[in-house]
């Protein structure tokens, strides 16, 4: 199981709701053993103009991940939610405790299938992640989750009961190409996602910025660089606090309406 813990920087919290008074969610001690892990993720939303001068400065002070290269890599997230559809409602509610579940694969590589648990405690998120072969994968995405009733998995666990009670069902699929950059002080990794698409049910792709805007996302321990704050235009660039769940959902909402 992999685990990891990212603190929202401040200018995340976006909702008029996600600004009052933040009450406790963890214990003390929960609290405290989160900060030992913590990330801080800033999300910009940018032009497709500002995308290339941003990454031509980063790809002169920072590596490319030396994982997938200077071509980047596909990403596709098959998110899961509830008859209520509760985890698109609290993300647009802004509450302030939530947990959203999904698949995940790169460059289509069904070798490599992750099951994936995002939870969100007031400003804290973590990501807890399985490895999941091709039956298991195609037995969730029926609907059939019997195939964990004897797994000892902790993520895998959590989710059959949560399934089993809340009646989790695959909603949509998120695709987009991932460019990553990354820099050892800080454990630093700035991330661009390039051609959002999302597909709901049996439909094609559904592009989801008509205009070719580009989402970065910068994440680091105790600090970002100085330098990294220069190349960053912040008269232009929206800070964004919007998930790829939620604007995918209400895109394809939109369409269906």
């Amino acid at each position: 199981m992999r685990q990891e813990l990212i603190i929202l920087d401040e200018n995340e919290i976006a909702t008029s709701r996600e600004r009052e008074e933040v009450k406790p969610a963890m214990t003390n001690g929960e609290v405290k053993s989160a900060m030992k892990k913590s990330r801080r993720e800033i999300k910009y939303l940018l032009s497709y103009a500002e995308y290339l001068v941003i990454r031509s400065r980063i790809s002169l002070l920072l590596d490319y991940d030396k994982h997938v290269g200077e071509n980047g890599y596909f990403v596709s997230s098959i998110y899961f939610d509830d008859i209520r559809e509760t985890a698109y409602r609290e993300k647009v509610d802004g509450v302030f405790d939530r947990r959203k579940y999904r698949i995940r694969t790169y460059n289509k590589n069904q070798g490599f299938i992750r099951l994936e648990c995002k939870e969100k405690y007031n400003r804290y998120i973590s990501k807890q992640s399985a490895r999941i072969n091709e039956d298991i994968c195609e037995s969730l995405l029926n609907g059939d989750f019997s195939i964990l009733h004897d797994n000892n998995d902790k993520v895998l666990k959590q989710f059959y009961f949560t399934a089993k009670e809340t009646g989790l069902r695959s909603v949509i699929c998120v695709d987009y190409h991932r460019e990553a950059f990354v820099y050892p002080a800080s454990n630093l990794r700035i991330t661009f996602d390039i051609n959002l698409k999302a597909s709901f049910e049996d439909e094609l792709s559904i592009p989801i910025y008509q205009n070719n805007n580009v989402i970065m996302e910068i994440k680091y321990d105790d600090f970002m660089p100085e330098f990294i704050r220069a190349v960053i235009p912040h008269e232009t660039a929206k800070a964004l606090s919007i998930s790829k769940y939620r604007m995918c959902m209400s895109v394809a909402k939109a369409l269906h309406s």
